[in-house]
């Protein structure tokens, strides 16, 4: 973040997990309701960009949302008695709640060694976005869906703000304009896409298996602990978020 904040870039497109270190709230947005147009006339969507505006020298220009989610893509079938006991599963921080309420123990692995520990054994099952991961061949090493998949996936395009407030009111207008259509075009798409995506992985031996949750058992797992590292990396701050989307009804 540290580049873009400086003005090195001008623009990036990223996910909240990829800086806790720097604030938590990114991260937090995916516990937060999906549908797109509430966030914004809850004042949410304003409260964000405001913090990122005010912390990290960044304007907020869009945040496109996956509500398809994340999903546990494991090597063995889900055991209805004895879950995820014992097991180690690739996990970022904020699906480490509902990986322990498993059974198994959350591990971290980079990015780019993710195919060859699922299909060492090194770790028995990975949690990622259930959109995309067949362009990584996941479903090759660890061939069992988990079902539901749980809470959303919320992007964050921003800007660098002395870059932004360089910008005629105009072209500031068009930009966040775009920045809307896509927050609702994108909805429609990933739904679309996660239903191609799944019948590619079945085509290509992959089955569904189930975690044993109700897709609001799961969901409420994953945004407690999402909401639990905006606390963790943010502090007040991130009780401030908390609480804040809480007095939304969000």
């Amino acid at each position: 973040m540290q580049p873009l904040t400086a003005g090195v870039f001008d623009l990036i497109y990223t996910h909240g997990l990829y800086h806790t270190g720097t604030t938590g709230i990114g991260a937090a947005i995916d516990a937060v309701d999906g549908d797109i147009e509430k966030r914004r006339t809850s004042g949410i969507w304003d409260w964000i960009d405001n913090h990122y505006q005010e912390t990290q020298n960044l304007k907020v220009v869009s945040i496109p949302t996956a509500n398809t989610g994340f999903r546990f893509f494991l090597k063995e079938p889900m055991d209805a008695g004895t879950k995820l006991d014992g097991m180690k599963i690739r996990a970022l921080p904020s699906y480490n709640q509902i990986v322990a309420s498993l059974g198994a123990t959350a591990v971290v692995i980079p990015f780019g060694e993710l195919y060859s520990s699922l299909e060492k054994g090194v770790v028995d099952g990975i949690v990622w976005p259930s959109v995309g991961a067949v362009g990584f061949k996941f479903h090759e090493v660890a061939p069992y869906l988990a079902e539901p998949a749980f809470g959303s996936v919320s992007y964050l395009i921003m800007m660098n703000l002395d870059k932004w407030n360089a910008l005629d009111t105009n072209t500031q207008a068009v930009m966040l304009e775009a920045g809307h259509k896509l927050e609702q075009d994108m909805v429609g798409f990933f739904d679309k896409l996660l239903v191609e995506e799944n019948a590619a992985m079945v085509a290509g031996g992959a089955q569904f298996t189930s975690i044993g949750y109700t897709l609001e058992q799961a969901n409420k797992y994953f945004a407690d602990e999402a909401m639990n590292v905006a606390v963790s990396q943010s502090g007040e701050v991130g009780e401030a978020f908390r609480d804040f989307v809480a007095s939304r009804g969000m």
